[in-house]
């Protein structure tokens, strides 16, 4: 099944959406907010319109709103989306090189960059504390079940994306209504039927030091999208960990179609 991809006008009202609709709940999860952060939403990082490839973690960092980096009230729309798209060649505000250097090194290994084919997407696009410091992991999980419509959203009008690198975990809930951590790849395998996509499990390479599996992201209509998953992110606390697994096994991804 052929998708169409978003136009920039088009990739403007998608985000006018995301910002309507995180604006109108947002006190709501506000205690999980690091105080005197600009609370822009990003649900990408990059050229959304073109790129041919993605990175995917769970949400903004809060530093990437700190220090001056992002205004302190509301932009524009067109502003906004713009930032978005020229984040990696802005030369103003360097991107936040702490966290996307590790990504980086890890699609260098396979003769990706975000400086040429890839973007990065996140499951819910507000900034909150790191996820292990959040007050309240109930109300953090019902923000990622909230938002990740978007992240979806997204996906499916990517027609050109040909890869995605997942990485990292988070909080999900159990049947009790208790916490529990969680992998990335178990909250978009939970979430993704809503949303007409499917993960499907083609190979795990690795159980645990980090977990490392390959799927298939399988889209309405039967074409699918290879996804590499890593249990060990940018902010996990060996982040290099990322960057060889990649390395490891990056002739398996070539031939998968990164």
């Amino acid at each position: 099944m052929d998708y169409e991809g978003f136009t920039k006008g088009e990739l403007e009202q998608y985000l006018k959406l995301v910002v309507d609709g995180t604006d109108a709940t947002a006190s709501r999860y506000a205690v999980n907010f690091s105080l005197n952060t600009p609370t822009h939403v990003a649900p990408f990082f990059g050229r959304a319109d073109v790129a041919l490839y993605a990175t995917v973690g769970l949400n903004p960092s809060p530093k990437e709103f700190q220090q001056g980096r992002w205004p302190t009230s509301a932009i524009p729309l067109p502003v906004h989306m713009n930032r978005l798209l020229e984040y990696f060649v802005n030369t103003k505000t360097p991107y936040y090189k702490s966290w996307f250097g590790s990504w980086e090194r890890a699609l260098e290994c396979i003769g990706r960059s975000y400086f040429s084919d890839t973007v990065h997407f996140d499951l819910s696009p507000r900034a909150t504390f790191p996820v292990s410091k959040c007050p309240d992991r109930k109300l953090f999980v019902q923000m990622v079940d909230e938002d990740i419509r978007w992240f979806f959203t997204l996906l499916a009008r990517s027609s050109g994306i040909r890869g995605l690198l997942v990485a990292g975990s988070s909080w999900c809930m159990t049947k009790n209504g208790a916490t529990r951590a969680a992998y990335l790849d178990e909250i978009i395998e939970k979430a993704g039927p809503g949303f007409d996509f499917k993960l499907v499990k083609d190979k795990v390479l690795q159980k645990s030091g980090p977990k490392l599996t390959l799927y298939r992201l399988v889209r309405k209509g039967g074409d699918s999208i290879p996804l590499f998953f890593c249990g060990a992110s940018p902010s996990s606390n060996s982040p290099d960990n990322l960057a060889e697994a990649v390395r490891i096994h990056a002739s398996l991804l070539k031939d998968c179609g990164f």
